[in-house]
């Protein structure tokens, strides 16, 4: 098949190929390592049950020969502990002492293995022995002759000194013996006689050598007899007449059985143990028999097993190789026909005809390899067709994204435009605080050219230092709600410039967060000379206002003075003008005390005396004094307060709020009408609503009421009066205590004025003290 022409393409250089092994390589790998894998399982789940098995057969053989050693040992001292049993028998019918000679002196002849025998009287004095040692001497201190006597038969393993002196010693070595002894009834006696025996050690060597020398000596099986008292009766030299103390032969006591230790001479061994249990009236001594033999020398055979096992394996491991090195060129030499038919089909062969057929699987790849070259060759020339179309639609794509990129370079060029030409400074700031943009009049207000401040922090570099650690809390509330507090409103800051001097602005900070753009922008306005325009008129409010009061007061003094007839009595028509200029200095005085209040209000300086106050005898009081003014109006008050009220507020300006909202219901309201006053709790919530019946408030009117200086401009109204100024500062003072402020109105029919404040919880004691406060007086 040729290769694909590709617009613009070109052949890439040729690198030398790897060095690929084929699959026959890999399929005789994966046999051999299989094979390998199998056998070494095989070998060492072999070994290990193999080993073990020949471990447990020698070990038991060496408990096996202890357990033979302590049988015959317990059967040869029965035969002797009988046989002196016979001879005390037959000692007790012979009465002449030579008789009793004679037949001592045969029985050692006959029996080799008792080194002395002698006949002992009551007393202890020996009366005849063997070769005539020790008669006449006196034996009574010895333990046989004492056991003899309370009842026993045999004595453990002994060095008799006096008696080995006397004996014959052709090999020189240390005499040990075994004492056997029974009581004799003789005639003409009345206590009976001791009949000894002193059996030589040599006995025990003999049972050694018939047991142990069929085994063979090159395999060093040492065996060990040991007494009740763990001294080494029979044994190697080195322990031989040694206490031991090692872990089988405490075992030993209790069961017959093997185990592998370590000995005080630093060596390994298996060991065999066993303990004898005495045979028929043969007692026992509580002799254990240890049997054992050096551990590298125990488990040879198991090493030779585990060599030869390990031989087999590798055999049968490389034996199974070579066949899976067969089988894989069996399973590989159609491949490689079929990769030969692959490689035609890189010569551009039209027609590939795989012939090695010998199994199903590379026929149905051949056929598949003949359809894949018709599909290559047809999809070949819908490639070409396709490569042209994408190659026209990539041209009319890149086309279209100059056009866009030209649009947004516009946009931006436009934007930036629009941006120096705004009035007001312009700041573009990143997520982290950063100034990313700066226009021209941010340049001018500040100091700063572009170059020397994008990149630089914005609190560090235009926010005074007393007011850096809010701003920084606000940043970082933002990075982590996403939410900016004051996003879209205007905010009046205070902000530096580079000489440092401090520049009041109005600022309004807009969000752009897209994902790809996160920005904050913010407009800057210069307040300064509105600030001072605020000042110099806050100053000209307090100077006309404390100059305007202080005369008025005297007036309204002197006033009061002449109507109470200071000045004598005057005429009805000098009392008329008196009274007017009266109320007109009252309303003068209330006038100027509303300016005040407004001043207070926007120069922040409106304080308030918190307490909790129970707003139901606060009401009450204020619609008591407001009584004088409404029945001159001829209107009556009405209070519907439902339980008390507790709130946090300041007593007298809340005071002052429904005073003004209960004057004003009374002023509008015509006469016989009565307005009510209602106190309600709803939803954590106290509400105070003032009701009227009086003409109501205009529809074009209602925006603006609680603006200041605001009245509808009615007849009527005008000739209620007012400043305009008591529902702005009722709004004012509901707002500073965290409450609202409202009005329904129908004209006509009814209008209603109220305010919320927040309820507060209070204990039973104050509720009792502001009871006796409240009550009025009898």
């Amino acid at each position: 098949m040729r290769d694909l022409d590709v617009p613009g393409g070109s052949a890439a250089p040729e690198k030398p190929a790897a060095v690929r092994y084929g699959l026959g390589s890999y399929l005789a790998f994966a046999f051999s390592l299989l094979s390998i894998l199998v056998t070494a399982l095989l070998v060492m789940a072999g070994d290990r049950i193999a080993s073990e098995q020949v471990r447990s057969s020698i070990g038991s053989n060496l408990a096996e020969l202890a357990n033979q050693t302590t049988s015959r040992l317990d059967r040869g001292m029965f035969e002797r502990h009988r046989e002196v049993g016979l001879m005390a028998q037959r000692l007790a019918r012979l009465a002449d002492p030579r008789a009793v000679t004679a037949e001592l002196e045969a029985m050692q002849r006959t029996y080799p293995n008792y080194a002395w025998m002698g006949l002992v009287d009551p007393a202890g004095r020996v009366l005849v022995s063997t070769g005539g040692v020790l008669a006449g001497d006196d034996v009574s201190a010895q333990p046989w002759f004492r056991a003899a006597r309370e009842g026993g038969t045999v004595g453990d393993v002994h060095v008799a000194e006096p008696l080995a002196r006397q004996l014959p010693n052709p090999g020189g070595e240390p005499m040990r013996f075994l004492d056997i002894a029974f009581p004799v009834s003789r005639p003409g006696r009345a206590e009976p006689d001791v009949f000894g025996v002193h059996l030589s050690w040599r006995w025990a060597r003999d049972v050694r050598r018939a047991i142990f020398l069929p085994v063979g000596r090159d395999r060093s099986v040492d065996p060990l007899i040991v007494a009740s008292d763990g001294t080494v009766l029979l044994g190697p030299p080195e322990v031989e007449g040694r206490k031991l103390a090692v872990p089988s032969l405490a075992a030993a006591s209790r069961q017959a059985g093997y185990a592998t230790e370590r000995w005080p001479d630093g060596k390994d061994y298996l060991v065999g143990y066993a303990h004898d249990h005495g045979y028929l009236g043969y007692p026992g001594l509580g002799w254990r028999v240890l049997v054992r033999q050096n551990l590298d020398e125990a488990y040879a055979p198991v090493r030779e097993l585990q060599w030869r096992l390990a031989s087999w394996g590798l055999g049968i491991a490389l034996l199974f190789s070579l066949v899976g090195w067969g089988a894989a060129r069996l399973v590989t030499r159609p491949l490689k026909t079929l990769a030969a038919a692959a490689r035609d089909l890189e010569k551009d062969a039209a027609v590939v005809q795989v012939r090695a057929e010998p199994y199903r699987e590379v026929a149905q790849l051949g056929a598949a390899l003949d359809s894949l070259v018709r599909n290559l060759q047809q999809k070949e020339a819908a490639l070409r067709e396709l490569n042209t179309s994408l190659e026209r639609r990539v041209e009319e794509r890149s086309a279209a994204l100059r056009e866009t990129f030209a649009h947004v370079r516009e946009n931006e060029q436009r934007i930036q435009t629009i941006l120096e030409s705004a009035p007001d400074p312009f700041i573009g700031i990143d997520f982290s605080g950063r100034i990313t943009d700066w226009n021209s009049r941010a340049e001018a207000l500040f100091g700063w050219r572009r170059d020397e401040i994008v990149g630089r922090s914005l609190v560090e570099v235009l926010i005074p230092s007393r007011f850096r650690t809010s701003a920084l809390n606000t940043l970082a509330q933002f990075t982590t709600s996403g939410q900016f507090p004051s996003a879209g409103l205007a905010i009046e800051r205070t902000v530096v410039d580079r000489a440092g001097r401090e520049i009041p602005v109005e600022l309004r900070v807009g969000v752009i967060n897209t994902g790809q753009l996160q920005v904050l922008c913010a407009f800057m306005h210069d307040i300064s000379q509105r600030k001072e325009v605020e000042r110099l008129k806050s100053e000209f409010v307090s100077t006309v206002s404390h100059e305007l009061r202080t005369p008025l007061t005297s007036v309204y003094g002197s006033l009061r003075l002449l109507t109470g007839g200071l000045g004598g009595a005057l005429p009805p028509q000098g009392q008329q003008l008196l009274e007017m200029s009266i109320r007109s200095c009252e309303r003068l005085i209330r006038l100027i005390n509303d300016v005040l209040d407004v001043e207070r209000i926007e120069s922040g300086r409106l304080e308030l005396r918190r307490t909790r106050v129970n707003l139901r005898p606060l009401v009450e009081r204020a619609v008591r004094d407001n009584e004088p003014y409404a029945r001159g109006l001829g209107v009556d008050l009405q209070v519907d307060a439902a339980g008390d009220a507790w709130v946090e507020a300041d007593e007298d300006r809340i005071t002052q709020v429904v005073v003004n909202l209960v004057s004003n219901a009374a002023k509008f309201s015509p006469r016989g009408d009565t307005v009510r006053v209602v106190l309600r709790q709803e939803a954590g919530r106290a509400r105070v609503a003032v009701l009227d019946h009086g003409p109501g408030i205009p529809p074009e009117f209602q925006p603006r009421v609680f603006e200041r200086f605001a009245q509808a401009d009615s007849s009527d109204r005008r000739e209620k009066g007012g400043t305009g100024l008591g529902l702005n500062i009722c709004r004012s003072i509901v707002q500073a205590h965290g409450g609202s402020i409202g009005f329904e109105s129908v004209p006509g029919v009814r209008t209603e004025f109220h305010f919320e404040l927040t309820l507060v919880d209070v204990g039973e004691s104050e509720r009792t003290s502001a009871l006796r406060v409240d009550q009025p007086a009898s």
